[in-house]
């Protein structure tokens, strides 16, 4: 009686950090280089269900399992009517009657998801159990027989397939949770500002800034000059290049003010002597004097938003770059990557499975009382 209760308490709980997140991108829709963050959720783990009372016949046994197996562009999907496949989850095993999976880095069969450019990423996947515990496979050639018995380079490792006894009669969950808030890196529109300190990235990439609190990472190229003509963003953390700190000789950049010249903060730019190459070089009057140290970070996942647009690798993790081969264009800043329409649309959607949610738990407190009140008086 109470799994609808559950089931509408956990949805009420996970809707309403849905609805806090959303109305945060909503609230960045016109800052620059804001990424709008996105919730991740899942159900709880399906647990088995057990039949307290009852005859148990013979037919009702089985020896072997049927399996269908579907080998797919990186992974196998794995599904049974007569058995279950166990999850190992932070908060406890899961039976279910369909799986899919992958060989992970560290050689044991988990679960995955695709990232945006559709790439399976199994780091923060859950490990698939079989008889005799997690499944390894390395380097080896995987195969599931029709049975759900798994070999690896033709030898007999485990079996996929979880023997039950007779008296399970299927399973069920609480709902649904929160797993994570994960960030979406995408593109942002690039728009023009004429000032030449305005940076923006195109393509996948960072501006690496020095903080009082260490490294940090931004997309925002929104940049000025300090009193000791160093490069910095807006909050004053010293931009990196190649050879540290960004250093421009104040006197080679800037020009009295003739009227028509345009005013960046307290500064009047001399906007034909500052130049900036895609691939990131800074040039005054024509002499190169530095290059925007810019990071192609590969574990995004990894990141975590800090203040101010700023990024900051997780403790404990190491971050992972490749080879910067996006573009830094000068006079520009790259947008918001916050589609209003949409953020809009789906808040109106979570409302109204709020509300939804709401009238199931209304309905179970009327019931309960009923049941109290009137049932209890015969």
């Amino acid at each position: 009686m109470f799994r609808g209760l559950y089931m509408s308490s956990s949805s009420l709980v996970t809707n309403n950090k849905k609805i806090d997140v959303v109305s945060n991108n909503i609230a960045n829709v016109d800052t620059a280089g804001f990424k709008k963050d996105l919730v991740i959720i899942e159900s709880f783990e399906d647990a088995l269900i057990n039949k307290m009372n009852g005859s148990i016949t013979a037919h009702n046994l089985r020896k072997i399992h049927e399996v269908d197996v579907k080998q797919e562009a990186g992974y196998l999907e794995v599904s049974s009517n007569t058995g279950y496949i166990r999850v190992k989850t932070p908060s406890g095993i899961s039976f279910n009657n369909k799986a899919r999976f992958t060989v992970g880095e560290d050689g044991l069969l988990r679960t995955f998801y695709k990232d945006r450019e559709g790439s399976l990423d199994s780091d923060y996947g859950y490990e698939i159990l079989g008889n005799n515990g997690s499944i390894y496979v390395g380097d080896g050639e995987l195969n599931i027989d029709e049975g759900g018995r798994v070999f690896v380079d033709g030898q007999l490792v485990d079996s996929l397939i979880t023997f039950t006894y007779p008296s399970i009669i299927g399973t069920m969950n609480s709902g649904v949770k929160l797993e994570r808030i994960e960030t979406n890196f995408s593109q942002g529109q690039i728009e023009t500002t004429g000032n030449p300190l305005d940076f923006a990235i195109k393509g996948d990439g960072f501006f690496e800034v020095n903080t009082e609190e260490g490294t940090r990472y931004t997309r925002v190229g929104s940049f000025k000059i300090n009193e000791n003509s160093e490069l910095v963003t807006s909050e004053g953390h010293k931009v990196q290049g190649l050879y540290g700190d960004i250093m421009l000789d104040i006197e080679k950049i800037t020009t009295e003010y003739r009227g028509h010249d345009k005013l960046y903060g307290d500064t009047v730019i001399d906007i034909d002597s500052i130049a900036l190459t895609p691939q990131g070089e800074i040039l005054v009057n024509g002499e190169m004097v530095d290059e925007l140290k810019l990071v192609n970070i590969t574990n995004l996942r990894d990141l975590r938003k800090t203040e101010n647009g700023l990024y900051e690798i997780e403790e404990g993790i190491e971050i992972e770059y490749e080879e910067f081969e996006g573009q830094v264009l000068q006079g520009r800043l790259e947008q918001s990557n916050v589609d209003t329409i949409k953020e809009m649309v789906e808040m109106m959607t979570l409302y109204r499975g709020y509300e939804s949610s709401q009238k199931v738990i209304k309905a179970y407190d009327e019931t309960m009382a009923r049941a109290v009140n009137e049932i209890g008086k015969i």
